[in-house]
């Protein structure tokens, strides 16, 4: 019969006992792989992440209007502190004191709008 003769070849064979040692160094060498697959795989997902958001903020920042941040840096300041304007008025008393064409000086000074010579003007004019 056929299942006899697979007893008999089953009990000629010899089996050698796997080596436990060696077994285990495998088994734990693919836990190592997979675990190292795994946090690679969610070290690149963070990372994508992390570009992802980083790239959102900076078109965001990007895609505001530069003249709306020109605009408010380059408004003129209305008001001047007591320091600057009493160094603007010594100034302009500088200039007219010491110009030798008082009307060159007067349309400099009306040229950077300096506000006792507008002033002046608008009266004149009104």
């Amino acid at each position: 019969m056929n299942i006899e003769k697979q007893f008999e070849g089953i009990t000629r064979s010899q089996f050698s006992a796997p080596d436990g040692d060696a077994f285990l160094e495998k088994l734990h060498g693919e836990r190592q792989k997979r675990q190292q697959r795994k946090m690679s795989f969610i070290h690149g997902v963070a990372s994508a992440a992390i570009v992802v958001v980083l790239g959102m903020i900076t078109s965001s920042q990007l895609t505001d209007d530069p003249m709306v941040y020109a605009s408010t840096d380059l408004i003129p300041v209305e008001t001047m502190d007591a320091e600057t304007e009493e160094f603007v008025y010594d100034l302009a008393v500088y200039l007219v004191d010491n110009s030798d064409d008082i009307w060159e000086t007067l349309a400099f000074l009306d040229e950077i709008e300096f506000e006792p010579v507008v002033t002046m003007h608008q009266e004149e004019t009104e």
